[in-house]
């Protein structure tokens, strides 16, 4: 489930509008149309020309804000639907029989032959129905190294042959050599480093760029997409100086290709989310139909964890470019954050039935079992990645998450020192450290402190460079006490991080709130903690798709701190909500534990009883010497009585009840805790067990002129388990009316229904006793908000 970025500029999908020439009458083509790049028949006998050539020629065409490419992984794709290899050179038979299949308008051939020192090339353009040929241009090259440029001065004419205007040819032509190389090597490198990327991943094709720059230090595409493919392997810090060395070597990049590298480097080289932004959306804005840009606009969206934008941008450049396997792993991320579990596990799968596969859509997969807990499917992924170089470590890193979400840390430790050696195995130094890290910040919230403490260490060893290392060593020094180092690392990213969004806005007070609660001062926290809001349901560490929300947790420990058990529920209940972005991180299953505690400060010793024991549930199999672990089972013993019940209890201990089968208005009776504020009578209309089936129950005199037709909600004990759809209702209901009562139906056994009609909204409320552990005696009407949320247990 890893988010991806492509470079663009050989990939574009842009607007045709322009006309084809061929002898004897004009072609207009509409944006529709698309031109198919093949091959040339190299009768040279060099193969230093084989893949360079159609290489060069699509970064020149490219250039054109008129031509519309179709993409080298587009045309991979249709060859093996057709049960060809993906490798097999597109010739001039083979062009005719593709353009169907690709939705070709024209297709493109070229020639090389050598006469004496002097190389000639021809370039053909034909129409796919019927083909017949509609512009040739022929150009000659005095010696290997004037190829290049040759070919570059054939493009701009071809250009020129095809539509476009001069005024266009002016400014979109920066001469062939500067805009890729003069190397021909250097290009043959570059094409085989992305043939590589698209067909066996990210990692097998870093050697491939890094020949080519070598061989063209000046070489601005290969350093871009080096970069991007440092970037999908989690080594950050590398595409951080790959995309910024890139971005100095303006003068070698065309005015498409500046404004990508320019954007990759706010991305990637600043981590100036706000401005990245801003220029895909610009990028966007100029090229509506570039999958690249809306593809990589979604990726900025997961950094913000703004799901929804993301699975808008991703699905409109999948359908741009259904070739690209970052595009199905984009939508199946911002699915399972949603929770669109379906929709993700069937876009996964179409890209299986498009023989596209990638580690991140096995990661994908498994994610997805986790959510549904399907440990048979989790374990066919952890056994697909065995032995495979950059999935492996990832795959035993989700593994060891598993266990500690579970209390088996002692396994999630195991599992997290065999991710480290996987990665460094593979040469990926800060996806090791990032999995070290997230260890041993598993440890310090556990308990176990001195481990905590010697992993983080190890962390710093083994990418002591890394922006994503330093952060997660930074935040374990700072939990568990060694606030010294915590200080220094903090210090060192905020100088060497002055433009990243998520160090400057989300980590950097993260981790200073975590030290402030460390030193007794839960409010400076709370402040501290605002600055992360905007960013807290993100990917903030690289570019891994899962979420701990860090910023949540502590803003909820720190109110516990405070003795603010609603406001704390609150914060714990954002995790249990958003389980598709949490996952299985270690917050998921504490989010149990710190709603138990929010409910005993809040006083509602009953539901708090009830979250306990999910968590104990939840941890029925836990390593037993957990800190954490020993600290629940003693707060739990001493929990005292129910000392504001829930439902019928409640009301028993509060009102004196009708009798069997009548319905009455009756005054409450003092008690000292439970129904609401002290000394207040409210007039309640109430239905008991065995009485006729409820009426329109009309409005308490406190609720607005607004109507309150009938909302449902049981309530009773033990174990309750409240629909988050029917307290979202009553949350929404009390935000927007200030007095409301709430008119509940008593349904006993049978099935229960409710409406609340609020002004023109209505919110149906369908759900089944048989769902709830609750056997109600009675249930009340009438009861004030207030007063509901503190018998259901719910902060407003």
């Amino acid at each position: 489930m890893k988010t991806k970025l492509f470079l663009a500029g050989l990939l574009l999908l842009l607007a045709v509008a322009g006309a084809l020439w061929y002898p004897g009458e004009s072609v207009k083509l509409t944006d529709k149309d698309t031109l198919l790049i093949g091959d040339f028949a190299n009768s040279t006998g060099e193969a230093a020309f084989d893949g360079a050539l159609r290489e060069a020629l699509s970064i020149s065409l490219a250039q054109s804000p008129l031509l519309n490419l179709i993409s080298a992984e587009k045309i991979a794709e249709t060859l093996r639907s057709q049960s060809v290899e993906a490798s097999t050179p597109i010739t001039r038979d083979l062009a005719p029989r593709l353009c169907a299949h690709l939705d070709a308008s024209a297709f493109l051939t070229g020639t090389i032959a050598k006469d004496g020192q002097t190389y000639v090339l021809r370039l053909s353009t034909f129409q796919c129905t019927p083909s017949k040929e509609m512009a040739t241009v022929k150009t000659a090259a005095k010696g290997k190294q004037e190829v290049v440029h040759a070919l570059g001065e054939a493009a701009a004419e071809l250009r020129g042959e095809l539509g476009e205007n001069a005024d266009s040819l002016k400014r979109f032509n920066l001469p062939l050599e500067r805009a890729a190389s003069s190397s021909l090597e250097a290009i043959q490198f570059f094409a085989a480093g992305r043939r590589i990327s698209r067909e066996q991943g990210a990692l097998l094709a870093v050697p491939a760029f890094k020949k080519a720059i070598e061989l063209d230090p000046r070489f601005a595409l290969a350093r871009s997409q080096l970069a991007v493919s440092y970037y999908n392997l989690n080594q950050n810090a590398l595409a951080a100086d790959s995309i910024r060395q890139a971005f100095e070597l303006a003068d070698r990049q065309t005015v498409r290709d500046r404004l990508h590298i320019t954007t990759l480097y706010y991305d990637l080289g600043t981590g100036d989310v706000q401005k990245a932004i801003q220029g895909y959306k610009q990028w966007v804005q100029l090229y509506p139909r570039d999958d690249i840009a809306k593809g990589n606009l979604a990726s900025e969206y997961f950094l913000l964890g703004d799901y929804e934008q993301a699975a808008s941008y991703a699905r409109q450049a999948l359908l741009l470019d259904p070739s690209s396997v970052a595009w199905y792993e984009n939508v199946a991320t911002a699915d399972i954050a949603l929770l669109h579990l379906e929709e993700a596990r069937y876009i996964i799968n179409l890209g299986f039935s498009r023989k596209l596969d990638d580690p991140a859509m096995h990661t994908s997969l498994y994610a997805l079992a986790f959510l549904r807990g399907d440990s048979n499917a989790m374990r066919q992924e952890v056994e697909w990645s065995v032995g495979k170089a950059g999935a492996e470590d990832a795959m035993l890193a989700l593994q060891a998450d598993t266990e500690a979400y579970a209390g088996h840390l002692q396994k999630a430790r195991e599992l997290s020192r065999h991710a480290v050696q996987a990665a460094q195995a593979a040469n990926l130094a800060e996806p090791a450290a990032i999995w070290q890290g997230i260890s041993a910040f598993r440890e310090a919230i556990y308990g176990k402190i001195e481990e905590a403490r010697a992993e983080a260490d190890k962390v710093l060893d083994i990418a002591p460079n890394s922006r994503d290392a330093q952060t997660l060593a930074s935040l374990v020094f700072a939990r568990t006490g060694d606030l010294r180092r915590a200080q220094s690392l903090v210090d060192d990213l905020a100088a060497a991080h002055v433009s990243n969004t998520l160090v400057q806005s989300a980590w950097l007070p993260t981790i200073r709130a975590q030290a402030s609660l460390l030193n007794q001062k839960p409010a400076q926290a709370v402040d501290l903690l605002e600055a992360a809001r905007p960013y807290e349901r993100g990917q903030l560490i690289g570019n891994l798709s899962s979420s701990c929300m860090v910023p949540v947790y502590l803003r909820g420990e720190a109110y516990l701190t405070m003795k603010r058990g609603e406001l704390a529920l609150a914060e714990f209940h954002k995790l249990a909500d958003n389980r598709g972005v949490v996952g299985n991180c270690w917050s998921g299953a504490l989010a149990w534990l710190g709603q138990a505690r929010a409910q005993a400060i809040a006083g509602s010793a009953n539901a708090a009883r009830n979250s306990y024991q999910r968590f104990f549930d939840l941890w029925k199999t836990a390593d037993p010497d957990l800190p954490i672990l020993k600290l629940a089972r003693a707060e739990f013993a001493k929990l005292k009585a129910v000392t504001q019940p829930i439902g019928s209890q409640a009301l028993e201990t509060c009102f004196r009840l009708p009798q069997e089968g009548q319905s009455a208005r009756i005054k409450r009776r003092p008690c000292s805790r439970g129904c609401g504020p002290p000394g207040r009578n409210h007039s309640l209309p109430m239905t008991h067990r065995g009485a006729p089936p409820a009426k329109r129950i009309s409005p308490s005199p406190k609720c607005s002129s607004e109507s309150v037709s009938r909302f449902a909600l049981a309530g009773g004990a033990p174990e309750r388990k409240t629909a988050r759809s029917e307290a979202d209702a009553a949350r929404g209901l009390c935000r927007n009316e200030p007095q409301p009562s709430i008119p509940v139906l008593d349904p006993c056994e049978a099935p229960l229904q409710g409406r609340v009609e609020h002004g023109h909204r209505q919110i149906r409320l369908i759900r089944r006793l048989n769902t709830l552990t609750v056997r109600p005696k009675v249930v009340a009407a009438g009861i004030r908000c207030e007063e509901f949320a503190k018998l259901a247990g719910l902060a407003l």
